[in-house]
């Protein structure tokens, strides 16, 4: 029931992507309700359960908007290994500061994937405009977004899940 509820969640988080979040921008840059979902569900779900909500939320939001699906999977898809590198490395973080990490990383790295397009296709490739209008302003909306949803989980009881796989056979997890 949690993963139906998570996927549900992923694709209510990419209908107001493309609804909400236009209304409320910072410079050039919108929050990411996708972004936000999707580490809160890595954060405090299972990865399982963030392997699928990944693709279901990129599938969604492609196709609630112009973008492509598999560009927005590939701008998503590192939220998983960071999460975990994290978790394994020996850095000496708390769940919090692991979770921001990864939403912050993640965040740069899908803003900048997606900022390349337009690079690509002829627009000004002023590296001080672009970090002064998308990628700071972005990345305050993801430590501010996360900060605002992270801190009353946490107060309510819920605990922080970590990122690892249980080690076994396919079938040991059905």
């Amino acid at each position: 029931m949690k993963g139906a509820a998570s996927v549900l969640a992923a694709i209510v988080a990419a209908m107001a992507q493309v609804t909400v979040a236009p209304l409320f921008p910072l410079s050039a840059a919108v929050p990411d309700f996708v972004l936000l979902v999707l580490v809160v569900v890595a954060a405090f779900g299972s990865p399982r359960r963030a392997m699928v909500c990944v693709p279901v939320a990129a599938i969604a939001y492609g196709f609630l908007s112009d973008r492509s699906p598999a560009l927005l999977l590939m701008a998503y898809l590192p939220l998983l290994p960071l999460g975990l590198y994290l978790e394994e490395a020996q850095i000496p973080l708390n769940h919090y500061a692991r979770t921001l990490a990864a939403t912050l990383l993640t965040g740069l790295w899908m803003r900048g994937l997606l900022m390349l397009g337009p690079l690509l296709g002829g627009a000004d490739a002023s590296f001080g405009a672009v970090a002064g209008q998308v990628l700071i302003p972005g990345l305050f909306l993801d430590f501010v977004l996360l900060s605002v949803v992270y801190v009353p989980l946490r107060l309510i009881g819920w605990s922080g899940q970590g990122m690892s796989l249980q080690r076994g056979t396919y079938y040991s997890s059905l």
